[in-house]
């Protein structure tokens, strides 16, 4: 079963790795994020997702959650998705390891957002997408500001891929029967249609972020894509961003860009080119 990502121990996993666990960091539906420091070296901190085998199931839904999540997880090395250092399955529990960034969430910025941080934020996560969906064949299904992590060089890093899953090769559709994620972020076909293209998914989500990012709140509306309608906020709306909302939050997909459409167009832009360039 061991593996240099996932190893199968006897015992505790914090105890054996010599981790400090704690504080949390925040929790959900299937468990909490622990900070885990290294007892032996201090600044080697680990952002540590425990998934708890004593549930009324025996562990049965939080052991396919794990598997799941794990599986894509080791697959992913990209700047701007969280990094997979390892797992771990315990008597009681199961542990994902990942960095920890130390700026916290993309939520506790959001007041403090400037144009220019959009727009870098933006197109950062925007090549974390294209890389998803594009080379990965990856659907992340929960991006939002809760699941953006600020590392120390002050670049967004996309983590919890817990609702993540794989798109089959050559899949132009898939079903919206098990899609999960954060209503105010789902993309509306999702609600009206039995299938859509699963590459439209996470760029309606991350055009929800750049709402987010550009009116420094977060929203209370599952329709977040109304605000086109808005002429006089739209003409309002300072560029690049506006036409990155406009083109990642259409409600119709087919309308809707891509990742990859809209960094071919941002990177006409000069002052852009060089960040996409490095991604």
């Amino acid at each position: 079963m061991n593996s240099p990502w996932l190893v199968s121990l006897p015992g505790d996993f914090f105890a054996t790795y010599r981790f400090s666990r704690g504080p949390v960091l925040g929790s959900g539906m299937s468990g909490e994020v622990v900070l885990a420091t290294s007892r032996r070296n201090p600044s080697k901190k680990r952002a540590a997702k425990i998934l708890s085998l004593l549930t009324a199931d025996g562990g049965v839904k939080n052991k396919r959650l794990f598997d799941r999540e794990v599986d894509i997880l080791h697959r992913l090395s990209h700047p701007h998705v969280t990094r997979l250092t390892i797992s771990a399955i315990c008597p009681e529990y199961l542990v994902i390891c990942t960095d920890y960034c130390t700026g916290g969430t993309l939520t506790s910025k959001l007041d403090t957002m400037s144009p220019e941080m959009c727009v870098k934020y933006f197109i950062q996560m925007t090549c974390a997408v294209r890389y998803l969906n594009d080379r990965k064949g990856i659907v992340h299904s929960d991006i939002k500001p809760d699941n953006i992590f600020i590392n120390a060089h002050n670049n967004p890093v996309l983590g919890d891929f817990g609702l993540s899953f794989l798109i089959p090769p050559g899949r132009t559709s898939i079903s919206t029967k098990h899609i999960g994620g954060t209503m105010c972020f789902f993309a509306p076909e999702i609600l009206c249609r039995t299938s859509v293209d699963p590459y439209k998914l996470d760029m309606y989500s991350l055009g929800v972020v750049l709402w987010c990012m550009m009116f420094q709140t977060e929203p209370t509306s599952d329709k977040v894509y109304e605000c086109l309608d808005d002429t006089q906020m739209m003409i309002a709306a300072p560029e690049p961003q506006g036409w990155c909302l406009a083109n990642s939050i259409h409600h119709d997909p087919d309308i809707r860009r891509t990742a990859a459409s809209i960094l071919a167009n941002m990177y006409d832009c000069d002052i852009y080119k060089g960040l996409i360039d490095r991604l």
